[in-house]
């Protein structure tokens, strides 16, 4: 008999659902339907669980409600209405500010604010405004500055803000910041600092209440609680899929796995970036500079995605070179110059616009290309050339992603594009004095049946499951 796995995605715009065989490690199917988590959640459920039993009969009888789960394995992620938005507070931007986000957004979070130094007042209102799930406060090394913390954990106290704060920074003063905030009537939690000792990451305590977090209150905000009878785990998407990729490249006991990996999923809004690896500066003459990199590192742009950002990335790049690249990389079709502009002018104004030509898809493939050139340099480390008395020298920064060999692609354009692996081709290194460590000959991958998360969600509880999922279904592709 067949054990079966029911695989949920809930995001704002589709409620996806993948159908696993436990037993033989196999997709079974897997479909969607229009989100309903703004009314009652279940209803999107439902539909996609229909038309997958209409499909392939997973059922002893018609979903009619949910019961039907009882016996299975079911879990799910959630970005829907936004995922988890959290504002960081800390000391310096590029120590204690920039471990929290690295802590934030490698549980799933969205960062929405983000403040470093002592807090003023206007600040305050500002972060009050943006109305976070929740403030992870961090500040100090062990032992370290400790004004900095008390002060903003003073602010913080005296604010209007009623989420909860998980505290993550100088433990010397860890239970004074908690009895300052408990006193103001807050919500605390406490975890291990995330920056230790100078230089040094330690954000999986921080990220674990994160996940806990949302496990707790968010699921209950978005209309998720009504489906806890039935559902054991839900997790944030972007966390399912990151530890997806982890498995990918770690493997399990008893199985390797591909190593270190570059994943990107283009967007409407915004371009997420995965590594996993540690990315340890290589070559001769190095010095290493900066904070140590998280080994599975998740960085969200903002600004780059193929609808909403379609504007952003025009003026990032510049009409004559995406104009080139669609002249170069798809010589069939003869598009005027403003064409092009026009077609980015209209689905930057009408987001929901999709392609009604092949060009337009070609179009669309420039953009998404363009995007993950834009994130990935933006993800990854940077060396510098420099000359001294010594003689020449390489200073590094950040990840070095160079002898990465899987790139994956994964999100809807990969999916729905024919051009998709076009996408992949990153820009190549340069010999400049100031160069991207991106990955230098990748193998490349699509995501083609959007399993990332599925796999993610069964890598705990079952995964040797999911890494067969991984490896079998992660297709590869080649340029043309």
């Amino acid at each position: 008999m067949t054990s079966l796995a029911i695989l949920i995605d809930f995001g704002s715009t589709f409620t996806k659902v993948t159908a696993v065989d436990l037993t033989n490690s196999q997709l079974m199917d897997r479909s969607q339907a229009p989100s309903t988590v703004l009314t009652d959640v279940r209803e999107g459920l439902l539909q996609a669980l229909n038309e997958l039993h209409q499909r392939c009969a997973l059922f002893d009888r018609p979903p009619n409600d949910l019961s039907v789960l009882e016996g299975k394995t079911v879990l799910a992620s959630s970005s829907a209405a936004g995922g988890l938005r959290i504002a960081v507070v800390g000391n310096v931007p590029g120590l204690t500010v920039e471990a929290a986000n690295q802590a934030a957004l490698g549980a799933g979070a969205k960062i929405v604010g983000s403040t470093a130094f002592k807090i003023a007042t206007d600040k305050i209102h500002e972060i009050e405004m943006l109305r976070p799930d929740m403030i992870l406060l961090t500040g100090g090394v062990d032992g370290g500055d400790t004004a900095t913390i008390l002060h903003n954990a003073r602010v913080l106290a005296q604010s209007v803000i009623a989420t909860p704060i998980v505290v993550a920074g100088n433990r010397a003063v860890a239970d004074e910041i908690c009895k300052i905030l408990r006193l103001g009537g807050k919500e605390v939690r406490l975890v291990d600092n995330v920056m230790p000792k100078a230089g040094t990451l330690a954000v999986e305590g921080a990220r674990e209440e994160i996940r806990k977090l949302f496990m707790e209150r968010i699921t209950h905000a978005k209309g998720l609680d009504q489906i806890k009878e039935f559902v054991s785990v839900v997790l944030p998407t972007p966390m399912a899929v990151l530890e997806g990729i982890r498995l990918g490249a770690d493997g399990t006991p008893g199985e390797k796995g591909w190593g270190d990996m570059l994943i990107v999923d283009v967007g409407g809004a915004t371009t997420d970036v995965h590594s996993i690896g540690h990315g340890h500066p290589t070559g001769e003459n190095v010095i290493a500079r900066g904070l140590d990199e998280p080994y599975a590192k998740r960085t969200v742009e903002g600004d780059l995605g193929i609808r909403f950002n379609a504007a952003t990335i025009l003026n990032r790049v510049g009409l004559d070179e995406l104009f080139g690249d669609l002249a170069q990389g798809f010589p069939n079709f003869s598009i005027e110059r403003e064409s092009l502009q026009a077609y980015i002018e209209r689905i930057s104004e009408d987001t929901g616009t999709v392609p009604q030509t092949e060009w337009h898809s070609a179009a669309d493939a420039v953009l998404a290309r363009a995007a993950v050139d834009l994130a990935v340099a933006r993800h990854v480390g940077r060396r510098e050339r420099i000359v001294s008395r010594e003689g020449e020298a390489w200073v590094h920064s950040g990840k070095d992603l160079r002898d990465t060999h899987t790139l994956i692609g994964t999100g809807g354009v990969f999916v729905h594009n024919p051009f998709a692996p076009y996408i992949l081709s990153l820009g190549a290194t340069t010999d400049e004095r100031v160069q991207a460590l991106r990955p230098r000959n990748p193998n490349l991958f699509l995501d083609f049946s959007y399993l990332l998360y599925a796999v993610g969600l069964l890598s705990q509880s079952h995964p040797e499951v999911a890494l067969k999922l991984f490896k079998n279904y992660m297709q590869p592709v080649a340029l043309r």
